[in-house]
């Protein structure tokens, strides 16, 4: 099966998605070189990453557990996906190991930074990403 015969909605597992978009399966945040696609896992189950949607648009936090956030590797990633010709796909869980597929997204804004609460404990600075459904989930 190809990744582009995913239909929004379709609930897969974590090795579909490593083996569907030839990435790693690890991490909110992964890139594929080969695929042209970097995949979001928005997870809304107890999780230290705060997502939020409202609306249509999702607020998706960056990654790096402890300590502020850096514009770094995967986060780079993300915030230079348009012009580096990457594909973003977002997939949201809201029980573990269910991922329900909810299609490509857009970033619509340069990304801002919130405090949350680290691995520790520690108050830090996060990367909040607003991203955009280009079809509209249902």
């Amino acid at each position: 099966m190809d990744y582009k015969n995913l239909k929004i909605g379709d609930k897969i597992g974590n090795k579909d998605i490593a083996s569907l978009f030839q990435c790693t399966n690890q991490g909110g945040i992964r890139k594929s070189n080969k695929t042209k696609t970097i995949i979001l896992i928005a997870k809304f189950t107890e999780c230290l990453y705060k997502h939020k949607k409202e609306n249509d648009i999702v607020y998706f936090t960056g990654m790096g557990k402890i300590g502020n956030q850096e514009l770094k590797r995967q986060n780079k990633a993300v915030a230079e996906a348009k012009e580096n010709d990457f594909y973003l796909h977002l997939f949201e869980m809201y029980e573990e190991g269910v991922y329900t597929y909810c299609g490509e997204v857009e970033l619509i804004g340069v990304p801002s930074i919130e405090e949350q609460r680290d691995d520790n404990g520690k108050i830090r600075d996060v990367f909040i990403f607003p991203l955009k459904y280009i079809e509209k989930v249902v």
